[in-house]
């Protein structure tokens, strides 16, 4: 066995190994959320076309904070101890669509492109890892 099945083997780059980690950045998502849909129902102009994209503004700014709490607080639920799969597959799976239609309206119909980068190279790819794991890694 090489070391590079060794690894694998034991769970070296496994959900439960990264679960702390990924769950601080959940709570991170939820808390932005929460900020997110409080700017939103105080009618402060944290959501601008100018910065999402005309794709994302045509759904109110309080289905993107909903959805960004909804999917953070099942992946976080998910990734205690032990860990729900499922939670974390459903969660992580709406953070995916929700950064890819983020990504793509930021990037390519009017939005900041600084900001689509976050959504789609830095948070979508984490969340599709997350759900590539849960379904395809067995419980111990």
């Amino acid at each position: 066995m090489t070391a590079f099945e060794a690894t694998f083997k034991s769970g070296g780059h496994s959900l439960a190994r990264y679960a702390p980690a990924l769950a601080a950045m959940q709570l991170s998502l939820l808390t932005i959320g929460m900020i997110f849909w409080i700017d939103a129902m105080t009618g402060a102009e944290g959501f601008k076309v100018e910065t999402w994209g005309r794709l994302a503004y045509m759904l109110p700014a309080e289905f993107w904070a909903l959805i960004n709490m909804v999917a953070s607080a099942m992946t976080f639920i998910g990734l205690l101890d032990p860990i729900k799969r499922r939670l974390v597959m459903i969660g992580g799976a709406l953070h995916c669509i929700q950064f890819a239609t983020l990504g793509y309206s930021i990037t390519m119909t009017g939005g900041e492109v600084p900001v689509g980068l976050y959504a789609g190279a830095f948070f979508l790819p984490v969340h599709m890892w997350m759900v590539w794991r849960s379904v395809t890694e067995h419980a111990p």
